[in-house]
């Protein structure tokens, strides 16, 4: 199970590094590519409750097998096509199959095993929910995209989703077969697939439109607004004669506060996620290797902050909201110090930097996971680890989209800001220019042309100090992030607390 969620992580988020090499063998338009990610982003979010519905009414064992298969045969799907149309096919099945297999796992480990086991469990299975997507997809991505082309990204992840079905076909897992005759929502998935494509495509191109100057940006905002609130109507109407979604998870004050803390962390977390090895690529020039190895050694803090979290909550019957704000302070910190670094910055500045970040992400999550689903049952967990999951992935996508759209922002008034500087009156710039002229001339360039390439180097460093300053800013964004969900947070947990019924923590 974990092996197969792992190569769904892994190939989550393709577009990374591989966009151009996609965009050259595809012979496609930036718009056209994008869809790549898109149909895979909303085919995941739009499934999440599908595979909930499925879980309490086919066996497990059985779902997890044939959502391992389909995710098999699209990996190789996507790396042997050359066209759009088949690849985005493919992409869409990867999205099925990805939220069946991170659900119905999740599930099985939640009804194997007693809860008072689940914090070692959950470390384990967090590996492949957490760290795989944000420290061994950008190195896996990076080396295949060097090494060779952007199919190597889906063959790599091959042997992993084989040794996946294979187990999955060695042991057999238990379900826990339900005889509910209800029908399919039909009506439910077609509202959750239009809101989640309209909100996938917003927070991913609404950066590059400009937002809502785009006529198109404002149509489907308008369109994923319509449709969540259809959706959410049509389900509570719906809850007597077959509802997709069971929302009886909200009636447990710990999983309605989980949800909104999982919304928030997600967003930190795929955003930063996003901007650091862009950072890396933009302003460090690293490779698209080097820069995906950026992140490789947190995946071994990401496994020690889980297995700190797990051992302690599970041997030591700590309280799982414990670990919460420690590891939200080692994220912080760690954000905060990166929003420090400059355009010479190498990878011995950054090490240190990236270690904190994913131990607090590892203490962060499993006990997130914990508080949230630990006081679920039966048909309730199955639909709580969905919308858990639903929280998080649209947090990331929020989150990321923020980002880009404050980098950009923050790119155009700091150039403007710094611009001032660079002028022929003022002394520092005339000082600059000149020694960089003298130097090429002593290299061998004539007057003339070492002038114009002086001021050519000029605006070169220039821009990536523009970067630097954009890029820093982004860093303390994150950071600040908790600082200002907090207050919103607290009220809402008082809130919770006042209209539910006092239990105790799980």
């Amino acid at each position: 199970m974990i092996l197969a969620t792992a190569t769904d992580a892994i190939n989550s988020t393709v577009l990374v590094i591989a966009r151009a090499q996609l965009m050259g063998s595809t012979h496609t338009t930036t718009d056209e590519i994008a869809w790549v990610n898109m149909a895979y982003l909303a085919a995941k979010l739009t499934c999440f409750p599908v595979a909930a519905w499925l879980c309490v009414r086919v066996a497990s064992g059985k779902l997890i097998l044939a959502a391992t298969t389909v995710l098999l045969v699209s990996l190789v799907g996507c790396a042997m096509t050359h066209h759009l149309e088949v690849l985005i096919m493919w992409r869409i099945l990867q999205g099925v199959a990805g939220a069946v297999l991170l659900v119905c796992s999740q599930f099985v480990l939640f009804e194997a095993f007693p809860r008072r086991q689940q914090g070692v469990v959950q470390a384990a299975f967090a590996f492949s929910v957490i760290m795989a997507p944000t420290t061994l997809t950008p190195a896996l991505q990076g080396w295949a995209v060097d090494t060779g082309s952007w199919s190597w990204i889906f063959w790599a992840s091959f042997p992993l989703a084989l040794c996946g079905l294979i187990a999955a076909l060695l042991l057999p897992l238990a379900g826990i077969p339900r005889t509910e005759s209800r029908p399919f929502d039909w009506t439910g998935v077609s509202l959750m697939a239009t809101a989640m494509t309209a909100i996938v495509f917003v927070t991913q191109e609404g950066s590059r439109y400009n937002w809502f100057d785009e006529p198109e940006i404002v149509v489907l905002t308008i369109v994923a607004m319509i449709a969540t609130v259809s959706f959410v109507v049509w389900q509570f109407a719906s809850q007597r004669r077959g509802a997709l979604i069971d929302f009886g998870a909200f009636r447990d004050e710990h999983f309605s506060f989980g949800f909104l803390v999982s919304f928030v962390a997600g967003c930190a977390l795929f955003g930063s996620a996003f901007i650091i090895p862009a950072f890396a690529t933009n302003v460090l020039d690293f490779s698209p290797t080097y820069a995906g190895f950026l992140l490789l050694p947190s995946g071994l803090c990401v496994c020690a902050g889980l297995l700190a979290a797990g051992s302690a909550i599970q041997f030591r019957s700590l309280d799982p909201t414990r670990p919460i704000p420690i590891g939200i302070l080692c994220f912080m910190t760690a954000m905060w110090v990166m929003s420090g670094s400059t355009s010479q910055s190498g990878l011995p500045d950054l090490v240190a930097v990236l270690l904190l970040r994913g131990f607090g992400l590892g203490l962060l999550f499993v006990s997130l996971t914990l508080v949230t689903l630990n006081g679920l049952n039966g048909v309730a967990l199955a639909h709580g680890i969905a919308l858990f999951n639903v929280g998080r992935q649209l947090g990331g996508q929020v989150g990321i989209g923020w980002l880009a759209t404050y980098l950009d922002h923050q790119n155009v008034l700091n150039r403007t800001v710094l611009s001032q500087f660079i002028t022929p009156g003022n002394p520092a710039f005339i000082q600059r220019r000149e020694a960089i002229e003298t130097a090429l001339i002593s290299r061998g360039f004539n007057p003339e042309d070492a002038g114009q390439a002086a001021i050519r180097v000029i605006q070169q460093e220039f821009g990536r100090q523009v970067a630097t300053v954009s890029f820093n800013e982004c860093f303390l964004a994150v950071a600040v992030l908790f600082l200002g969900a907090a207050p919103v947070l607290i009220l809402a947990k008082i809130m919770l607390h006042r209209l539910s019924p006092h239990r105790p923590m799980p």
